[in-house]
């Protein structure tokens, strides 16, 4: 089963020609009569320049289908407004895929809400760490991190209200939603567990929840110090300490929200 819980990497063409769908192919195709077209993301929505002059959005590629190469087909069955989304920046939309001639299956497993929705991010992850990259975008499901992190305001095509690229607190966001501390893309949270994420560049407040203290402070490397680790069962404090030898020196109690900023933290959490 082809899920994207993470998140699927897919490789922009700059110009591309399909007969009767838009696509995004490694190798552009020149079907006769058909003018070109080329893909691109812009924010949440996938943006067709047409040679004609048009431009068409994701609301108007509804139906359509992208070839990913190799067979692989990507449909763009439903867009919607992200009703949580303040100013209504992100959208929702509903994919599946088939390989050759196979039925469609729906990509996205369902989120917490049951809903089975993702969007494409503009730039990847290349060893790990986020670059901004016109060429490339990835498709993300609600139920992943990337997506958390675009809905809960970390944009990283934007800026946040004071003028903070958004970037940074985006990878920082993606580790943190992961308990990626050593930033090695080893996750060691697990479904489900409560979070309170939070800034000082006025994207996200902390909440007065007395359950929830202090657990680590992230940059876009991973955590700079942790106060204690998100689930016990998965990893120890003692077991950080020994497989990131550079936060030994910064665990337990040694680490509070001044001590984590002091250390270039842009973004901060609390955990119960």
């Amino acid at each position: 089963m082809w899920r994207l819980a993470l998140a699927l990497l897919l490789s922009l063409a700059g110009t591309a020609t399909v007969p009767a769908q838009p696509a995004a192919t490694a190798e552009p195709v020149q079907p006769a009569a058909e003018p070109a077209q080329r893909l691109a993301v812009d924010g949440t929505q996938f943006v067709l320049y047409r040679s004609d002059g048009r431009v068409l959005r994701s609301a108007d590629l509804i139906g359509a289908e992208l070839d990913l190469g190799g067979g692989e087909q990507l449909r763009i069955d439903a867009v919607r407004p992200d009703p949580d989304s303040r100013g209504g920046e992100v959208l929702l939309h509903r994919f599946s895929r088939r390989s050759g001639a196979g039925p469609w299956i729906e990509v996205c497993e369902a989120d917490r809400e049951g809903h089975r929705e993702g969007f494409p991010v503009p730039g990847r992850f290349v060893d790990g760490r986020y670059e901004r990259d016109a060429a490339h975008f990835a498709l993300t499901c609600t139920g992943g991190a990337q997506a958390k992190c675009v809905r809960w305001g970390y944009r990283p095509w934007a800026q946040a209200s004071d003028g903070q690229d958004l970037a940074d607190l985006y990878a920082a966001c993606v580790r943190m939603v992961r308990a990626d501390y050593c930033g090695d893309g080893t996750a060691t949270t697990r479904n489900g567990m409560p979070i309170d994420v939070y800034d000082r560049h006025g994207v996200q407040q902390p909440t007065d929840d007395a359950e929830f203290r202090f657990e680590a402070g992230w940059t876009r490397d991973g955590a700079v110090c942790v106060n204690h680790v998100r689930v016990p069962e998965n990893l120890q404090l003692d077991a950080l300490a020994a497989r990131c030898p550079r936060l030994a020196a910064a665990l337990g109690r040694r680490c509070d929200e001044a001590t984590a900023a002091a250390a270039g933290a842009v973004l901060f959490n609390r955990s119960r």
